[in-house]
């Protein structure tokens, strides 16, 4: 698929895939006879989950180490990568849960009185 295409699909910017191929979270994809960038199905399953990273708080510099470790199959290096990420969005999950339940004990008392 085209920019284009994938840019709809994926939800972001010609710019920003454009930006992810430069600092290397994506591979430079083929380019077909006329020029174009041609992107596949696994391109996009990959820039969804990069997407999915980048918004449960892991940094782009992690992104691409882990991006870069998934292209050259060093699984010992992903699941490092994936069980530092897990154990930091649980600490996150504990962290929203005590702030709602004292905004919710907040609010309720608010409202009571």
């Amino acid at each position: 698929m085209k920019i284009g295409q994938f840019s709809e699909k994926s939800g972001l910017t010609n710019y920003t895939i454009r930006y992810y191929e430069k600092i290397g979270v994506l591979h430079k994809p083929n380019i077909d006879d006329s020029g174009h960038r041609d992107y596949k199905q696994s391109d996009l399953e990959l820039i969804n989950w990069v997407t999915c990273l980048k918004n449960s708080g892991m940094l782009l510099q992690k992104i691409k180490e882990y991006s870069q470790s998934f292209r050259t199959k060093n699984e010992p290096k992903v699941v490092a990568i994936l069980e530092l990420h897990f154990l930091k969005l649980i600490a996150k999950k504990k962290d929203i849960e005590h702030y709602i339940e004292v905004t919710q004990e907040k609010f309720l008392n608010l409202k009571s009185s």
